[in-house]
């Protein structure tokens, strides 16, 4: 007896999101993808390895990697801000560069480095894996925690790949032989700890460097910096600094910011010497900074240190300079100074922004500046402070006899930018500035003064309505100069 064939099986129905994962893909090619996944944070790029059996392989070639204290959080930890267990963030690292196909070309973490805590071995091990791919050029390495550095891993210093390198709080142990960095073209160093040496052997090493950023470097004293191909240079110390450029012939751009008077919040135990730190570990002298910076400035040559550093612009179109008030009488040793004889020779920048004076200390200054650049083409002075009790009668006077005959003010100064608060109308030093370069300057084409709006505008009306009512009565030594006084919602910051 034949045996009937059992009933055909009946196909399920297709159902449009169980193909959801294969139509995906197919859609859109790798560099889509990787696109999306680029503009994504590193752990919604992981999730999404789930929508197409290709995505994996791009998750796993993207070229930059960006991660910070929550990156690998538990779903129930997403809202806070610090790492929930730091097992699982270097576990979860681990696991992302086990799977890669190709070497990561940027690597960026923002992170407390206090997390690594008992891991010194695994930082050095994933730091060696990392920096001899043979395929990195961006490192990033931006620590959060306030009062601990870590020490900069061996290999980062021997990485010959690296076009760009940002450190942040960390210890420089800059090993005998550097075999790496000489392909760094931007080298930004902040809140690092090194001595004179090391900070010089790091940034003589960096031959290839074009923008250099040093930002409150502790420990470091003397800056010695020597780049051929160095075109942009910043510097910003809460301390007192000596910067001589030595070799910079392709220096566009300068900036030095010294800002002193916030000791209890700008300095650091690692001010001191590891030495220092060790004998006086547990002592309160350690944390007595003000005391620290008192004694530092009482020793310190500011004049010196600023003919220095204006000693090695003789190349830079661009200088800004944003210095303190309080030792801003330093700075008028500049004019009588005997060394000051070479810069009005050598110096010959295009654009100085200045900042932070009192009327007589920047008349000082600025004529040194302008009596030493022959061929200043624009003059920005930012001043958003202002004490009548310094305010100097001698200014205007000072002005007519330094500043006068300039060889710039007389042929090729044309811009001329103030940026003021409403109280500096109490005072005439910038009003008796503007009126000598309108008298004296030929190439002028542009007086600009821009004050910033208060909220008790009233209490200056009348000075301000006496400036506009003199404008159009200053002579001009330019015919075609365009004269302009109004106000602004704020003052620009270049820092």
């Amino acid at each position: 007896m034949e045996q009937e064939a059992p009933p055909a099986k009946k196909a399920k129905p297709s159902h449009p999101q169980d193909d959801a994962s294969e139509e995906v893909g197919p859609a859109l090619d790798d560099g889509i993808v990787r696109e999306i996944l680029a503009r994504l944070p590193l752990r919604d790029d992981a999730v999404t390895t789930a929508l197409s059996s290709r995505w994996p392989r791009v998750f796993s070639t993207l070229p930059r990697l960006r991660l910070g204290p929550t990156t690998f959080n538990s779903r129930a930890s997403l809202d806070i801000g610090y790492c929930d267990d730091d097992d699982r963030w270097v576990d979860a690292l681990d696991r992302v560069l086990d799977g890669r196909l190709s070497p990561v070309a940027a690597f960026e973490v923002d992170a407390d480095m206090d997390l690594l805590e008992g891991y010194d071995d695994w930082f050095y091990s994933f730091f060696r894996t990392l920096c001899r791919s043979g395929g990195l050029q961006e490192l990033a390495v931006r620590n959060e925690h306030v009062h601990e550095c870590y020490v900069v891993p061996s290999p980062v210093y021997a990485c010959a790949t690296l076009t760009s390198l940002e450190l942040d709080a960390c210890h420089l142990r800059v090993p005998g032989k550097l075999t790496g960095l000489r392909a760094v073209r931007s080298l930004v160093l902040r809140r690092v700890v090194a001595t004179d040496v090391g900070l010089r052997r790091v940034v003589s090493r960096c031959r290839a460097v074009e923008r250099l950023v040093l930002d409150d470097c502790h420990r470091v004293r003397n800056v010695v910096i020597r780049g051929s191909s160095l075109k942009q240079l910043e510097i910003h110390s809460y301390r007192p600094l000596c910067v001589a450029l030595k070799k910079a012939p392709h220096l566009e751009s300068a900036k030095l910011s010294l800002g002193y008077g916030v000791a209890e919040v700008s300095w650091s135990i690692y001010n001191n010497s590891d030495s220092e730190i060790e004998n006086k570990r547990g002592s309160l002298q350690l944390y007595e900074f003000e005391a620290q910076e008192r004694r530092e400035q009482r020793k310190t040559d500011e004049a010196t240190n600023m003919v220095t550093f204006l000693s090695g612009l003789n190349c830079a179109k661009e200088l800004y300079l944003y210095l303190p008030y309080e030792y801003a009488k330093e700075y008028q040793h500049l004019i009588t100074n005997e060394v000051a004889q070479k810069i009005l020779l050598a110096w010959a920048a295009e654009a100085y922004p200045l900042s932070e004076h009192n009327d007589g200390a920047i008349a000082q200054v600025v004529s040194c500046l302008q009596n030493s650049s022959p061929n200043l083409k624009v003059l920005e002075i930012k001043n958003d402070f202002f004490d009548d009790r310094r305010a100097s009668t001698d200014v205007p006077d000072f002005w007519e006899k330094n500043m006068g005959a300039a060889e710039c003010v007389q042929n090729h100064l044309s811009t001329v930018t103030f940026y003021l608060n409403s109280e500096c109308f109490q005072g005439r030093s910038y009003i008796d500035l503007s009126k000598l370069l309108l008298m004296r300057a030929r190439a002028l084409e542009r007086l600009s003064i821009k004050y910033r709006r208060l909220e008790d505008q009233d209490r200056y009306s009348a000075e301000l309505e006496s400036v506009q009512s003199e404008l159009p009565l200053w002579p001009r030594a330019s015919p075609g100069a365009l004269v302009e006084i109004r106000a602004v919602d704020r003052l620009p910051s270049w820092y």
